[in-house]
């Protein structure tokens, strides 16, 4: 596991004990992630993974995208979301982010830099890896922490 996943993976069940629970898992490194959970613990009583789960690692997806692209210096929460579930899942989830375009990056960085916040869409997927379960589009706030 790189320096970068590891870092996150730890920071992701310390912060937030319900992916502790899902068994969350970044692997990647900062240049290209994606979140993993195993199926088990994130089935339903159907056999198929849990609608919850899929709209959880997608949430969070966004956010660490969005994290990662502000720094340290800022505290990033979601302001809104929308989840569209594409078919069911029956083996471990992957959820990856799609990159933002370079003009909305300059865009978001300009705005952080200027008024110290910005806001930021961003569209996520979570699948088995190849084909795709559930599509996420998130709108998510950085605003810098004081001090």
């Amino acid at each position: 596991m790189s320096d970068f996943a590891d870092r996150w993976t730890q920071r992701l069940h310390s912060g937030f004990p319900l992916l502790a629970a899902m068994d969350v898992r970044l692997v990647g490194d900062a240049r290209a992630w994606q979140l993993h959970a195993p199926f088990d613990p994130n089935r339903n009583d159907h056999g198929t993974a849990f609608g919850g789960s899929l709209s959880t690692l997608a949430t969070i997806a966004g956010w660490l995208y969005v994290s990662v692209l502000a720094g340290d210096a800022f505290d990033v929460v979601i302001q809104s979301g929308n989840a569209h579930f594409v078919q069911p899942l029956q083996t471990g989830l992957v959820s990856q982010v799609t990159a933002v375009s370079d003009d909305e990056l300059v865009r978001f960085r300009q705005t952080l830099a200027r008024r110290g916040r910005a806001r930021l869409t961003v569209h996520a997927s979570v699948g088995d890896g190849t084909s795709e379960a559930m599509r996420f589009t998130g709108q998510y706030v950085a605003v810098r922490l004081p001090g």
